[in-house]
């Protein structure tokens, strides 16, 4: 019997430095900071340069949301990079979007486009001292996708749209 208090006392305290040890891993694990946003644009988009001054690459922040059936994209053109402002200049039946910035002094020569296979519904195109922004969804081969929202934020192109399948 004096076995078995002895026993079930050391078993007590092995649970009890356990639970410590597990409050404590967890405490440490609750302490990390959260991640924070992107920092960096996490698609580069190459320019192909016709003449002038270009940028080498146009930067996308890109997010996708998948859900059942779909996923909603989200996506922020670092225009910023070359263009101090950007508007909004034409949508087309939530299909198609494009935006307008006007190029900084250093690369207002700048002629050419970016050229992607994997995105080909993103583009940009640097022509009359102005870069173009465009998101064009005709040019996915799916059943249903759509532009759910479209804005100018922190002088940047965004544009939020959703595919089904």
């Amino acid at each position: 019997m004096k076995n078995s208090v002895q026993l079930i006392a050391v078993g007590g305290m092995l649970c009890s430095l356990l639970a410590a040890g597990a409050f404590v891993i967890t405490a440490k694990a609750q302490s990390r900071p959260a991640p924070g946003p992107i920092a960096e644009p996490n698609v580069k988009l190459n320019v192909q340069r016709s003449s002038g001054t270009c940028p080498q690459t146009v930067g996308l922040w890109w997010i996708l949301l998948p859900y059942e059936g779909g996923a909603e994209h989200t996506v922020v053109a670092d225009t910023r990079a070359f263009a101090d402002t950007t508007k909004l200049v034409s949508s087309n039946n939530q299909q198609m979007v494009e935006f307008v910035a006007p190029l900084r002094s250093n690369y207002a020569s700048c002629v050419g486009k970016t050229r992607q296979q994997e995105y080909t519904f993103y583009n940009v195109e640097f022509k009359n001292k102005q870069a173009y922004f465009r998101v064009d969804l005709r040019k996915i081969n799916a059943p249903a996708q759509k532009i759910t929202y479209k804005t100018v934020t922190a002088s940047r192109p965004y544009v939020r749209w959703a595919i089904a399948d």
